[in-house]
Order: structure tokens, then sequence, then C-alpha cells
């Protein structure tokens, strides 16, 4: 299976949670970034660059970037060991690691996600 997973900003009951779809049914699901932990594990972070790069010259956002992976793990909320991986088009049109390099379309064994945050796993 893929999942596709994003920040969701959208108005509505689901502003400011994760959004997680099952890209082999379209299902979707939300999750609250306080009361749970997301374990993303065969992942790739995606970005669509000329979307990302309006927005940060001050166009309103809207959806650009996202982790594909191959399985989603919901958890109790966690503290990760790892490396913050970040991404806000305001700040930088591509997805950063912890030193601030563009890592659009790296990929990584594991990602997990801690209040609105993303962490690469070692191993």
């Amino acid at each position: 299976m893929m999942y596709r997973v994003r920040f969701h900003l959208g108005a509505g009951p689901n502003f400011r949670k994760w959004q997680t779809t099952d890209l082999s049914t379209r299902e979707v699901a939300y999750h609250d970034p306080e009361a749970v932990s997301l374990r993303l594990t065969g992942c790739r972070l995606r970005n669509r660059k000329a979307t990302a790069s309006k927005i940060h010259g001050g166009a309103n956002k809207t959806v650009c970037a996202w982790i594909d992976c191959e399985s989603v793990e919901v958890l109790p909320a966690v503290r990760p060991d790892g490396r913050e991986l970040s991404y806000n088009p305001r700040v930088a049109p591509n997805w950063r690691d912890h030193l601030g390099n563009d890592i659009d379309g790296a990929g990584f064994d594991g990602i997990i996600t801690s209040g609105r945050a993303a962490f690469a796993l070692a191993g």
C-alpha cells in the first residue's frame, strides 16, 4: 500500500491535523498532532516547487508538499530522537533538514511525527 501524509491547513474541523490518504482506496483520516504521533516507513518527501515558490513570494497557501510512504502507524504522542525535517513555504520553498539544506525528493526508511514536526529516524 502507499499513503500520502500532509499537514491539513484547510478551514474546518480538521484544521492543523495530520491528514493521511490511502492511495489505493482513497480513504482519508485525520489525526490530532497533540494526541498522536505517526510512524511512517518507506518515505519520500514531495514538493511542487513552482507552487511553493509562489507561496514563498507571498501568494496564498495551497497544498504543495507531502510525504509519500509505504505504511502509517498511529501511536500515542512521543518526542522522538532524530533529525527534524521542516517544511514551510513562507520560510523556504522546499523541504529542509536540520541544517537548512534543500531535501526535496529525499527518501527515508522512517519518519515519525511529534506535534506539528516530523523527524527522520536513524537506521
